[in-house]
């Protein structure tokens, strides 16, 4: 037999080992080709999406290579531990260090070439089915099969460069040890796990200092750098010291450890915890960054898309004077009518222009008390105010998602930029309609106060703009979020063609904006994100479930002496089943309750700072998907361990 068919067949005998290794390693080139594929469609090379979506997918790329390589070198050093034994057994029969060196090696090209032939293999089969479903998410025509050499191309020569270097790169892993110490392996007493206080405290104080600056400054870049930072480090110590310190107080409850089988699940969690704190932790922090992300997009997603659902308005045409306006009405009505499109219009003055109180100074839209009359039921805002007396009030209202606070409080006295107009604030209002048309503040002001602000700016007396705008309502497009080929977005695409694309075209005076063509943009980039993180988050569990695997299989020798030892103790089949799957569990759904606290923490001030308030759903619906997932593995990885433990009870 030679060299390579002894590597062969060592591999062969430890498919078991490997199996989840093997597994996540042909899913990461799955994903890694599946995503290479639609990146080099024809389809997508040559629509006017493609770079938008070129760039999210090389970052995905990106992405998937760089976990991928840190997976593989950590799956690898794991495997090599567990082996100290064979490697002992090899030494002692007259193996070189070199010939070991060289069978690690060989063992990693086979099962690297296994996984890329595997990846490209299942991708291909899948390839429609990938391209179908992203056609469908990111609201695309659909995409047809095509032979995607460039991709296979790509995702060969990537992870071929992978896996040689992370085979290169294992050769440290197998340190020189003499014989008596390998064939050792993991035979060794463990000491009893001990926590340090001082390092518990300095958990504790890391954890606090995240949590801290992350109030302090949200979107500050130093700070959120800090919080990040200590908030890793005190993840770290929360697995190594502080869940250990727990485990030591949880056993001087008497009454609670000696029921039952308690004390043999509490005695091996405590050793567990410990010995797979640097696994729990990564797996921690890959599913807290992957629902953080999940989390924020959805929030961005469900507030953006608000802004459509509350927006009554298809189109909006504005101008800064009124013949222009009238001139765009025309062309923009000319393809209303043609495309038989029934439509509502209103017409308002605005001009925006400096007001503000003694403090500060802002701009402001001022719109006339006579224009307001006819819209603020649509609106939603309050009934215009009786005539005013001696002093002249107003209306303010803003957009609460644009700006922290109002311009004044109710009483307050307002002036207005180039005019002897003082206004006293009456009431200050908001809506989600308002909202959704992105004014910033409106002061609801008398025709009077208006027009002579309106002639200042005309003169250019008073620094501003007059605004004539045309509010579109069409009652069959309200209320439902239009798809690419739906008719909003068609006759929003013809629309589209009146706004001049260069400096210099002439085709509208103002400019009009259409709300299927915003919401279109919005809706592909947030469905590319959507898409890519779905398929990297799932990547992510399942290499977290691939993690816990190598350390269950990896301890599963030292398990199985344990149980036979209990099992002549009187320890039956049902009692070893409770105690391995609640040590089990615990490992699977630590990190998952623990990445829920920290997505709640993290993203709570986050989104805070952007007037998103309620995170509540989007982070749940992202916790449930991953506890789903993890759920999975964890029936799978159960019946397999319990299975190899009930072998060797008697």
């Amino acid at each position: 037999m030679n060299f390579p068919r002894f590597a062969y067949n060592n591999v062969k005998r430890n498919a078991r080992a490997y199996f989840a290794y093997f597994l996540s390693s042909a899913f990461m080139v799955m994903i890694f080709f599946s995503f290479a594929v639609f990146i080099y469609h024809p389809m997508i090379v040559a629509s006017e999406m493609h770079q938008m979506t070129k760039a999210g997918m090389i970052a995905a790329e990106y992405v998937i290579f760089v976990f991928a390589f840190f997976f593989v070198l950590y799956s690898i050093s794991v495997f090599l531990k567990s082996r100290n034994k064979e490697f002992g057994l090899l030494l002692m029969l007259g193996a070189k260090p070199s010939q070991l060196n060289r069978l690690v090696f060989l063992e990693n090209i086979l099962i690297g070439t296994g996984a890329i032939a595997s990846g490209i293999g299942l991708g291909m089969l899948l390839s429609k089915l990938f391209l179908l479903l992203a056609a469908r998410i990111t609201e695309t025509p659909e995409l047809p099969f095509y032979w995607p050499w460039k991709a296979m191309l790509l995702t060969a020569c990537a992870f071929v460069a992978l896996f040689l270097v992370i085979s290169a790169m294992t050769l440290l892993f197998v340190r020189k040890r003499n014989v008596l110490e390998l064939l050792q392996g993991s035979a060794k007493p463990k000491t009893e796990p001990k926590a340090s206080i001082g390092f518990v405290l300095l958990g504790i104080a890391l954890l606090a200092t995240g949590y801290i600056a992350l109030r302090v400054g949200a979107l500050d870049a130093p700070m959120l750098f800090l919080a990040a930072g200590t908030g890793i480090a005190g993840t770290y110590f929360f697995y190594s010291q502080l869940s250990v310190l727990f485990m030591r107080l949880l056993k001087r409850n008497r009454s609670f450890v000696w029921k039952k089988t308690n004390l043999l699940w509490i005695s091996e969690l405590a050793y567990k915890i410990k010995d797979n704190a640097r696994v729990l932790f990564l797996i921690t922090v890959v599913t807290s960054v992957a629902s953080m992300s999940a989390g924020f997009v959805l929030s961005i997603d469900r507030e953006t898309r608000s802004l459509y659902t509350d927006n009554p308005y298809a189109l909006t045409l504005s101008a800064n004077k009124e013949a222009g306006l009238s001139a765009d009405q025309a062309r923009v009505e000319a393809i209303l009518k043609r495309e038989d499109v029934s439509y509502e219009s209103e017409r308002l003055r605005m001009v925006s222009i400096g007001v503000g109180t003694q403090q500060e100074g802002s701009s402001a839209y001022l719109l006339p008390a006579s224009d307001y009359a006819r819209i603020f039921a649509a609106w939603e805002l309050p009934a215009p105010g009786p005539e005013p007396g001696g002093q002249e009030q107003t209306l303010l209202v803003y957009d609460d998602k644009r700006m922290d606070r109002p311009l004044a409080k109710t009483g307050e006295t307002l002036t207005v930029a180039g005019t002897g107009a003082k206004l006293t604030v009456r009431e200050v209002a908001q809506s989600r309609v308002f909202a959704s048309l992105q004014l910033g503040s409106m002061l609801v002001v008398p025709d009077r106060v208006y027009e002579e602000a309106a002639e200042q700016v005309r003169r250019g007396a008073a620094g501003g703009m007059q605004r004539e705008n045309l509010f579109y309502q069409v009652p069959a497009w309200n209320g439902i979020a239009p798809r690419y080929d739906s008719e909003e977005a068609r006759v929003g695409a013809e629309l589209a063609k009146l706004n001049p694309k260069a400096e210099g075209e002439e085709r509208l005076y103002g400019y009009l904006s259409i709300r299927a063509n915003d919401y279109a943009s919005y809706k592909q980039f947030m469905s590319m994100l959507i898409f890519i993180g779905s398929f990297v988050g799932l990547m992510f569990s399942l290499s977290s479930a691939s993690f816990l695997y190598f350390k269950l299989h990896a301890e599963l020798s030292r398990d199985s002496q344990m149980y036979r030892s209990l099992s002549k103790t009187g320890l039956s089949i049902g009692e070893m089943k409770k105690s391995a799957t609640l040590q089990i569990a615990l490992l699977f759904f630590l990190p998952i309750a623990v990445s829920a606290i920290q997505t709640f923490v993290v993203l709570g001030p986050i989104l805070a700072v952007l007037h998103i308030v309620d995170i509540t759903e989007p982070v749940l619906l992202t916790t449930a998907a991953f506890l789903i997932a993890q759920l999975c593995y964890f029936f799978l990885v159960r019946g397999r361990y319990v299975s190899r433990l009930k072998r060797v009870m008697v």
